[in-house]
């Protein structure tokens, strides 16, 4: 099992964050990862009184921000680097992560320069676009085009998507359920505060493409793509994402302490047998 955690660039001096990523990649006996990001949300940075930069300015800092911590995680003797954004001088970093490796680097660039950027320095990709958000062959479709285009800097990366489940024990159960916990019963103020923070607003849009935006939000937006079915249905499913080329999913529910048994129990042995996972 992997745990990642999540670190933004422009927050964490590279020095810090790698060696306390290697710390916890000791604790974890090398089974950490690190999602790298490098911001958007304008309150995050206020609450440090950092300045954001322009967008594709925000990869270039990041791009000398991962090349200070891998060298940290790799160089053996003292380095420097003199950089647009950094200067280090006679940088030491000891230990080394955990089993002469290094964490595995994940990120989610959504637009073509953050894209660009995980597929040049990154092991895994985490993508969720509209189409993948809501349907199988939208999914499909988008591990095909990274794959595409990762090979043209010469190198292979592993795809993760997101999705939530609702499985249960007939079809019409989950279906139910999905309605009045989704969408009948979904939290309006929040995804309206949350549309609002990407300058969705009932202002700048018509009442309609408004409403339609609100229920993409409610229904696709916040838990991806929706599983929602028998552990055949929802196996059957997942083993076709993985046969796809899909590396990992990251799935929520809406009741854990009764869900994730029932998915573990169920669900996990489907895919198994199907081949897609091992038991």
């Amino acid at each position: 099992m992997t745990v990642f955690g999540t670190v933004h660039a422009p927050l964490f001096h590279p020095l810090i964050a790698a060696k306390a990523l290697v710390t916890a990649d000791h604790i974890g006996e090398g089974r950490l990862g690190v999602n790298l990001v490098v911001g958007w949300n304008e309150g995050e940075f206020e609450m440090f009184g950092v300045a954001q930069r322009e967008h594709d300015t925000r990869y270039d800092f990041a791009q000398e921000w991962l090349d200070a911590v891998k060298s940290a995680w790799s160089e053996t003797n003292d380095f420097d680097v003199e950089g647009r954004f950094l200067t280090l001088s006679k940088v030491r970093a000891f230990p080394k992560p955990f089993g002469a490796t290094r964490p595995i680097i994940m990120n989610a660039g959504s637009s073509p320069t953050g894209q660009s950027f995980a597929l040049r320095n990154c092991d895994a990709f985490f993508t969720a676009t509209a189409g993948s958000r809501t349907s199988l062959e939208g999914n499909a479709r988008r591990v095909n085009e990274i794959k595409s285009k990762v090979r043209v800097f010469g190198r292979d990366i592993d795809v993760y998507t997101v999705g939530q489940v609702i499985c249960r024990n007939s079809q019409r159960e989950a279906e139910d359920y999905y309605q009045y916990a989704i969408i009948d019963n979904a939290d309006w103020s929040a995804i309206e505060r949350m549309l609002e923070m990407r300058n969705i607003t009932p202002s700048s849009f018509s009442q309609d493409e408004y409403a339609a935006k609100r229920q993409y939000f409610a229904g696709n937006a916040i838990g991806g793509y929706p599983f929602v079915g028998t552990p055949d249905e929802v196996a059957q499913q997942l083993a076709g994402l993985s046969k796809a080329g899909l590396r990992g999913i990251a799935v929520s529910f809406v009741d854990y302490l009764g869900e994730l048994p029932y998915f573990c129990d169920e669900v996990l042995p489907r895919l198994a047998r199907l081949g897609v996972r091992h038991g």
